[in-house]
Order: structure tokens, then C-alpha cells, then sequence
């Protein structure tokens, strides 16, 4: 299979290459802008480009809306401008080489929104945010070439992730604001504005994440807006936005190769419609050994598009994805022993992660009439995730070193070395499968005249899921199908388990089979109202949803319960010049999932009667886009209430009470804008810096230390770091070559409610020490069609503990805790991009 694939890509590649057309010799340089007309904001991610002997040389315009054009000739020439749904020509004369200050202007697009981004890349519309937002462009992307969508989300402040097992990207733990990052389960994940959470109410862990290949930009919304999104509106909102498809011929392939055998091939190629349908095609295949033993993944990943522009009032965004991954992902943590004397040990070699999802997407934007417009979203999706692990064991140091294929399993309270092994006996499967479906309708309505002007958003969604979510026993260590139960006298396995348990009954239940189902209607609403230099945005959000669970093998009991909810917000904006004050409060919010508790073990009497978590959000900014520097501070404070402990195996005996609060700055400084000569020798940099201060207000949880309850009141919050910053620099040498630095550093942690220090040798239990990482990038423009870049991650190799996140020293069993997570070690990859069409 995966020589297959690599010879397709292969011959994919040379399709493309071979009828590119010919590069001729650079010259007649031509450097500009391109602003929106009657403004002095940039145009980011236009294409702008010109024809020449039949073949279309093109590129992006940067986070200034600047762009570089080579190889024109001299005289008078079309340049042909590409934004969205609109499209512009220009008539310039180059007269001379190295042209430089050449300035564009474009008109605004006839639809009056583009539903895709929830913030967008338009400077005007980031500086009047009433709370903050970041967008990771295209270029900042290309420059730092993550490997997964984490790595990328990981520079923004006040976002925190922590090292799951596997370098594939699926199950990724992003947390904000210090909430727990457990599976981003506190977070409201979307994909061009669709939610891509395998469930959203029931269980919105992610064990699917869009690769980065095909991503555009990333947006994270935490402030007030996130109102307008939901129901995991706590910690804030993650967007994902695809490239869109091309107007006109053209793609590109991008084949990246790297130690621990990493390969990622991508093929994107559009534009062979018309005027009216652009469709476009894209592949992805990605593997790896990943930087564990027994660590390997591969991942197919293809996606079909349409833009439809039906008339020049209506468009329709169609994609169709499918994605399926398979890897040989485990829970088997390293003990204390493991990670000193080999941190990247892992014995699961029949450990297997399978995931399968295809999802089909709709977007209508259309303009009823000059002052409103109308938004259409409609989605479905169907995902399953097929986990195959054997189970795990303590055994002795000693013991594994002496090979003799007679490892006897000691208990979790030996001292000495131990280790963290499979029992080469049995496993088990968890097998679940969601089904998705729901429609959005939203309108975007202006109105008001003279003094006071707004902008109105008002819409409804209803969403129906439902998760299966099924235990398996095998009987082998690769066992793929397993057994819910076993009868005596009718199961040849009824032996086999009566021999390992001891089992007297007739009917031994080895697993679990529950379904849930969820229906929900929501409504929201939001006003942005300008008057003068101030700008009011009062919004509210309302959430009814029912949630049902039927257990199949404990005599079909069935559980439901219904909830409401209603979530205001407000948020302001003051402008002082080129700078703007801001602020907001909101009321978040996280649906009391009865599926993510029974799955994380938070007890057997789990029922549907919870509270659900709210928190009232506060904020206030300060932010200013200069010529060559941008920038934006803010302090922060979240309240939450009714809260459910997120780790694992850990409930609050009582509801408990928490509060976060912290400073967030983030600061881009572009020294080729400088307007003295010194801006040409220095570099570019960028910092994104976090400083977080955790507190239980009200909480009382069973101890793992001693027995009984115990008040963790005036403790941290596990897995919230009181600093996280990231420093990146920059140079851009020749026009053709761009070197960057990046240094990322995350402080110490606790891994548990209780904040235990100690460390235990099982490694379940103890902080994650602060750990200091550099990355490497380097890109090369051979031409205006290919580029190589290489990128070192980890460049020190630093071996660190990346996490504990399936731990809980309370459940110290080597088949309930984890252990230590390691973090990724170095990793070198050197790409090749080629760009064709136009």
C-alpha cells in the first residue's frame, strides 16, 4: 500500500512538472502594495500575477499586502488580481529593473461577507474586535511549516497544548486560558466555520484534526464574539480555514521527507471549470515512524471543492472530505525508570489506532438585498475510531533486562525500577462511531443612519448526533474483534477468563455498550453598533438541547434529561488613532456531557443530572497596527462555575468553583518597514507571551495520598502554565531566501487536582518540569514556481516530558494511569514545492 501511494504521488509529480511550461531568465523586479480602495489597509492573500508565453507566473500578497513579481517584461502588462469572489485587472508599464513602490488598489467584493473565516485577514476588521483574536496567516504558516495543526495553534497566546503519544496530529490537546487540554474537549473546534468535533455535546474530544497541509490560516476567537458560536464556548473558538478552489488553472505539489522515515506528499490541482464552477482536487499521503518505538502512522487524506458562483448575488461553497488514518498509538506511558534510561521506549507493538471519517459540507452566501445577506451552512459527517490496546502491567527492571521470556507482574506498590509493559496476554477495543448532522441559517443585516450605525448578525442552528460508544475483551494481545461478554458452558472463552478473574457467575460482562443521542436548537444574536470612535457589539445566545443514553448490556436502561440555557454578551472598542482599546464580558459555557464522564471513568453513577459548567468571562485589550510594528495585549479573568475535574478518573465530590486569570501579548515587528535604511540589515520578529494564575475557589475530590476526601481549595489547575512565550526571527536575504529562529519555552506544571510534587516510579504522578525547545527554518525560492525549505524542529534535541494527561495518581494500576507521555525529539525535514497553472 504505501509503495503504491508513493509511486502515485510520484507520477503525479512529474504530470504536473512535465506540463508547467519553461522558466525563463529573472529580471525586471517589480516590487508593490495592494490596499483595499479608499484605505490604507493591505489586501492579504490576493493572488496577483500576469501572463506571459501562455503560462500565468503568480504570488501572495504578505501580511502587508505587499507582493514581489519576477521575470516581466519590459513595457506595458496586465496584472490579473484574485481575492476571494473578486477579481480586478490592472494596467502598469515596467520601465526600468527592480520597479519598487508600486501601489494597487482593489474594490470590495459585491458579496458583502465571506462565511468561511469567523475573523477574516482584513486589518479593518481585525482592529475593531471587541475582544481578542488572532489570525495565523499563510506566510506565517509557511515560515514556521508545522508539521500539525498543534505545533501551530501552540504560537498563540493564550493557548497551551501538551504531547499526546504519536507524531500523526489526530488526537490533539489544545486547552485555553487554563482550562485542561485534555483532548481539546474545552474548546469549540471548527473548519471553515463548521464544527468538526466528533460530537459537540456528547463528547467533543478530538481524535480528528484537518492536516496542515491543506490549511490556509488558523483563527482563535476568546473574547465576546465567541457568542455567536457554540455550545463549547468556555475557553474560546478555534477556525480552520482551507484554501479556497481557484478561478483559474493551476496547483501545486509539495512532497516533505525527514528522519524517523516522515513523509508527506501533497497534491492540490483546480481552476479547469469556468467562469461560474471552480472545482478543485486535493490529496494527501503521510506517513512515519514517528519518534517512539512501535510508533509508526500513516494517514490518506483527500478533499473535493466547488465554488459555484450562481449569479453575482449568490455563491455555494461545496466540500466533500475523506480521511482515514491508521497508527500504532498506545496509552503505555513511561515510568520514572523508562524515561531516564530510555525516553522513548514503548513495548505495544499490536497497539492500533484506526480512524475513518468523511464529511460533506454546504455553504450558501447570498445577498438579499445592499444592506442584508444571508448565510446558509449545512453539514454532515461520519467517523469511527477503532482502538485496539493490550493490557498493561508493572514488571520489574530486572525482570525485563534478564529476557528470559518469564516476566512475572508486580504490583503498583513494589519499589524499586519498575516498568510499564503489555501482559502478551489479552486486549481490548474501544470502538465508537458518531454520526453528525445540523444546518445553520444566519442573516447579516446593516442598518442605522447617520450617527449611530450596526451591523446585526441574527441565526439558529439545530444539530442532532449520535455516539456509539462500545468495549470489547480479546483474548490476544491482536485481537480485532473481541467479546462483550462470556456465558458459562456456551463460550470457549468462559475458561480463559474464569482462569484470569476468577468468575463464579454464569454471565461474566466484559464490556460496555451505551449509545447516546443529542438534539439541539440554538439561537444568537449580535449587534455591532458604531458611534463615532466607539463600537458596541451586545449579543446573547440561547441553547435547548436533549440528551439521551440507552446502556444495551445492563438490561437496556435508559437515562434522558433537557437543558436551556441563555448567554449574553457585550464587548466594546474605542479607537485612539492608530490604536484601539477593547473590552467585553461574556457568559461561557460547557454542556454537562454524560458521554465524556462515563468515558472518562468518573464513576459508575454518572447519570444525565448534571449542572453544566458556565463561567463569566472578562477581558480588556489594547491593541495598535503601525507601519512596521502590531500589536496586542490584553488581561483577562474567567470565573467558572459547577466545574467537573477534566483529568482523568478525577470527579469533584461537590461542584467546585475556579477562577483563571492572566495577561496575553502578542507583537509582530516587520523591519523591512522601516523607514530608515537600518530596517534592511535587521531582522523580523514576532512574540506571543502567556502568563497564566490558576486557583480552586470550592472543590473537594478523593485523595491519592491518603484516605478520604480532601479540599484542593487554593490549588492550581493542572496543566496551566503561569509562562509560555514564543520568540521568533526572521531575515529575509536576495528577495529568494528567508532564515528563521524560533524559541518556544513552557513553564512547569502540576499534572492532578491535588498538585502533587512527588515523584512515584510508576510515573504517573509528580509536575512536568519546564522544558525550552528552538526550531529551525529555512526557505529557498529557486524560482517563482519552486521553492525547497528545510526545518529542523527540536534542534537541540532536548528530551523533556511532553505530558502525564492520561494519569492520575488516585488510579495508580498500570492499566489506568498512563505514565509519562515523552515530547517529540528532532525531527529534520527537507521539503520541495512546485506551483503551476495559474
Amino acid at each position: 500500500m504505501t509503495k503504491f501511494l508513493s509511486i502515485l504521488f510520484l507520477l503525479a509529480s512529474l504530470f504536473v512538472v512535465a506540463n508547467g511550461g519553461d522558466e525563463s531568465a529573472l529580471r525586471y523586479n517589480v516590487k508593490g502594495r495592494l490596499l483595499f480602495e479608499g484605505t490604507t489597509e493591505p489586501v492579504i492573500s490576493a493572488m496577483i500575477g500576469f501572463e506571459k508565453d501562455g503560462h500565468f507566473n503568480y504570488e501572495f500578497t504578505d501580511e502587508f499586502g505587499q507582493f514581489g513579481l519576477i521575470d516581466l517584461p519590459l513595457g506595458k502588462i496586465q496584472l490579473q488580481v484574485s481575492y476571494l469572489v473578486c477579481e480586478s485587472s490592472y494596467e502598469i508599464e515596467i520601465i526600468a529593473e527592480n520597479q519598487e513602490d508600486v501601489t494597487l488598489f482593489m474594490k470590495d467584493c459585491s458579496v458583502m461577507l465571506d462565511p468561511v473565516p469567523i475573523i477574516g485577514d482584513r486589518q479593518i476588521v481585525q482592529k475593531k474586535q471587541t475582544g481578542t483574536g488572532t489570525v495565523l496567516s499563510v506566510e506565517r504558516l509557511e515560515m514556521s511549516n508545522p508539521m500539525g495543526t498543534q505545533e501551530a495553534l501552540e504560537m498563540t497566546p493564550g493557548v497551551h497544548g501538551f504531547s499526546d503519544d504519536g507524531a500523526g496530529n489526530s488526537r490533539q490537546s489544545i486547552g485555553i486560558r487554563g482550562l485542561n487540554p485534555r483532548r481539546s474537549s474545552r474548546v469549540l473546534i471548527l473548519e471553515d466555520g463548521i464544527p468538526i468535533q466528533p460530537a459537540l455535546y456528547i463528547y467533543p474530544n478530538m481524535y480528528y484534526n484537518p492536516p496542515i497541509e491543506r490549511i490556509s490560516t488558523v483563527e482563535v476567537v476568546k473574547g465576546s464574539g465567541a457568542i455567536l458560536h457554540g455550545p463549547q464556548t468556555m475557553g474560546g473558538v478555534i477556525n480552520y480555514v482551507t484554501r479556497r478552489p481557484r478561478s483559474e488553472f493551476g496547483g501545486l505539489v509539495q512532497v516533505t521527507g525527514g528522519n524517523n522515515t516522515y513523509l508527506s506528499n501533497y497534491v492540490e490541482i483546480g481552476g479547469f471549470g469556468n467562469k461560474k464552477i471552480s472545482p478543485e482536487f486535493q490529496m494527501l499521503y503521510k506517513k512515519g515512524d514517528g519518534f517512539r518505538d512501535n510508533n509508526a502512522f500513516e494517514q490518506l487524506n483527500g478533499t473535493f471543492k466547488l465554488n459555484y458562483h450562481f449569479d453575482d448575488k449568490t455563491t455555494w461553497y461545496l466540500k466533500f472530505n475523506v480521511n482515514q488514518e491508521t497508527s500504532n498509538a498506545t496509552y503505555t506511558g513511561l515510568t520514572e525508570y523508562n524515561f531516564e534510561n530510555s525516553p522513548f521506549f514503548n513495548p505495544k507493538e499490536h497497539d492500533q489506532f484506526d480512524v475513518f471519517r468523511t464529511s460533506l459540507d454546504a455553504i450558501r452566501n447570498r445577498q438579499i438585498s445592499k444592506n442584508i445577506n444571508d448565510v446558509t451552512k449545512v453539514y454532515v459527517n461520519y467517523f469511527t475510531r477503532d482502538w485496539w490496546r493490550e493490557n498493561d502491567v508493572f514488571i520489574t527492571a530486572e525482570d525485563f533486562l534478564d529476557g528470559d521470556n518469564q516476566q512475572t507482574a508486580v504490583p503498583w506498590y513494589t519499589d524499586g525500577d519498575l516498568m510499564r509493559v503489555g501482559n502478551g496476554r489479552d486486549n481490548f477495543g474501544i470502538l465508537r462511531t458518531f454520526y453528525v448532522g445540523g444546518v445553520e441559517k444566519a442573516y447579516h443585516i446593516k442598518h442605522g443612519k447617520k450617527a449611530v450605525k450596526g451591523n446585526l448578525t441574527i441565526g439558529g442552528r439545530f444539530h442532532m448526533e449520535r455516539f456509539e460508544d462500545h468495549k470489547k475483551q480479546g483474548f490476544a494481545v491482536d485481537d480485532r474483534e473481541g467479546k462483550y461478554f462470556v456465558i458459562k458452558g456456551i463460550d470457549e472463552e468462559w475458561d480463559t477468563w474464569n482462569e484470569w478473574t476468577g468468575e463464579t457467575d454464569s454471565i461474566a460482562i466484559l464490556g460496555q455498550a451505551h449509545n447516546y443521542e443529542t438534539m439541539a436548537l440554538s439561537f444568537f444574536m449580535q449587534d455591532e453598533l458604531k458611534w463615532k470612535k466607539w463600537i458596541f457589539t451586545p449579543g446573547v445566545r440561547a441553547e435547548l438541547f436533549e440528551q439521551k443514553r440507552l446502556d444495551l448490556l445492563r438490561g437496556a436502561s435508559h437515562q434522558d434529561n433537557a437543558l436551556g440555557v441563555l448567554l449574553p454578551g457585550f464587548g466594546l472598542n474605542y479607537q485612539i488613532g492608530n490604536t484601539n482599546l477593547f473590552g467585553g464580558v461574556h457568559r461561557g459555557f460547557t454542556p454537562p456531557s454524560s458521554g465524556a464522564l462515563k468515558v472518562l471513568n468518573f464513576g459508575s453513577n454518572v447519570g444525565l443530572d448534571l449542572e453544566a459548567e458556565q463561567s463569566w468571562n472578562v477581558e480588556l485589550g489594547y491593541r495598535g497596527f503601525k507601519k512596521a510594528l502590531r500589536w496586542e495585549v490584553a488581561v483577562f479573568n474567567m470565573d467558572i462555575e459547577n466545574m467537573v475535574a477534566a483529568g482523568r478518573g478525577t470527579a469533584f465530590k461537590n461542584l467546585g468553583r475556579v477562577n483563571s486569570r492572566g495577561v496575553e501579548l502578542a507583537a509582530v515587528l516587520e523591519s523591512s518597514l522601516f523607514e530608515s535604511k537600518i530596517g534592511k540589515w535587521l531582522p523580523s520578529g514576532r512574540i506571543t507571551y502567556t502568563f497564566l494564575n490558576t486557583e480552586v475557589i470550592d472543590g473537594i475530590i478523593a485523595s491519592s495520598q491518603s484516605t478520604g476526601d480532601v479540599s484542593i481549595a487554593g490549588n492550581e489547575l493542572p496543566y496551566a502554565p503561569n509562562h509560555t512565550f514564543v520568540i521568533g526571527l526572521n531575515k529575509k536575504i536576495k528577495d529568494f531566501l528567508k532564515v528563521g529562529l524560533e524559541l518556544k519555552s513552557v513553564s512547569s506544571v502540576f499534572t492532578d487536582f491535588e498538585n502533587v510534587s512527588q515523584l512515584e516510579n510508576r510515573g504517573d504522578q509528580g509536575k512536568v518540569p519546564s522544558y525550552h525547545l528552538i526550531n529551525f527554518n529555512l526557505m529557498y525560492d529557486v524560482s517563482n514556481q519552486w521553492r525547497i525549505q528545510l526545518s529542523v524542529k527540536n534542534l537541540l534535541n532536548e528530551v523533556y516530558i511532553g505530558s502525564r494527561l492520561h494519569s492520575n495518581p488516585g488510579q495508580p494500576e498500570a492499566n489506568l494511569s498512563s505514565g509519562i507521555m515523552p515530547g517529540a525529539s528532532r525531527q529534520v525535514n527537507i521539503g520541495i514545492k512546485y506551483k503551476f497553472g495559474k
